[in-house]
């Protein structure tokens, strides 16, 4: 196995185990990840990303549910919200790859990446504790507007939504902390798979990114949702919060470069 595949691996696990206690899917890394450092084509690379992304939410939100935090009937109601904001997305994704360039991809999903960026950043300067109550009360509409852009997001970037579905249930869904992220697991559990069968018969991705992944790599979906289930478990109760915000700053960080880099070198 050379270097590069390694560091592959590790960046994908790691993902999963620093994500899981945030109610974030890992989409942000995982498709740059996939995209630049093994070289996929982009429609591919969103793919494999939904897959790592689902099994990061099956195993967070078993672990979330397990402890209490979350609200399945919330999710189950958002799913109709965030299912057809799924198909949409992927619709939309398709067309501009094959209209414009990829190049629309990257920057919508560099926009994405730099706002959890901040939003990482903010909080850390804020000190704001994991556990934080929330921010407002149910307010249907916005919540539901919320989570349907969550889901276009998943179809059209190849994410789970986590960053919309958690800022969501914290400001209109009157979540705290942990039961916006318990809860934003078990909406992308439901809205991700929506994606991936989308992806599968709109762009025909599903023989290539068999063809990329080779044997050993059809594990490293299962490894994910065990340390994913871990994470959520156990990294919230036992890491620092500074620590996993730090950790979580300095990946994603990387992909904003990376995206800055291609974006930059296409436009000029």
């Amino acid at each position: 196995m050379d270097p590069d595949t390694i560091l592959v691996i590790f960046l994908i696990l790691m993902t999963g185990l620093i994500f899981s206690p945030l109610g974030l899917g890992g989409g942000v890394i995982f498709m740059p990840i996939l995209h630049y450092l093994l070289g996929w084509e982009i429609k591919i690379a969103i793919l494999g990303s939904l897959i790592l992304v689902w099994s990061v939410a099956m195993g967070s939100q078993v672990a979330h549910n397990r402890q209490g935090f979350g609200d399945l009937d919330i999710a189950k109601k958002g799913s109709l919200f965030a299912i057809p904001g799924a198909i949409i997305g992927t619709i939309i994704g398709f067309l501009l790859i094959e209209i414009i360039s990829d190049i629309a991809i990257k920057i919508m999903a560099l926009s994405i990446v730099t706002w959890i960026f901040y939003k990482a950043i903010i909080r850390m300067l804020n000190r704001e504790d994991i556990t934080g109550q929330a921010i407002g009360e149910m307010n249907e509409k916005y919540w539901s507007i919320g989570v349907f852009f969550g889901g276009m997001s998943s179809g059209l970037l190849g994410i789970g939504g986590g960053g919309i579905f958690v800022t969501t249930n914290r400001n209109y869904g009157g979540f705290d902390t942990k039961s916006s992220s318990g809860t934003s697991f078990m909406l992308a559990a439901m809205v991700v798979p929506t994606a991936i069968i989308s992806h599968i018969i709109i762009d025909g991705t599903a023989s290539e990114i068999y063809t990329q992944a080779t044997i050993y790599a059809l594990a490293i979906p299962f490894l994910v949702t065990i340390l994913s289930f871990s994470g959520a478990k156990y990294a919230i109760n036992y890491l620092p919060v500074k620590f996993i915000t730090s950790l979580f700053i300095m990946i994603i960080s990387l992909s904003m470069v990376k995206y800055t880099q291609e974006i930059i070198s296409i436009l000029i």
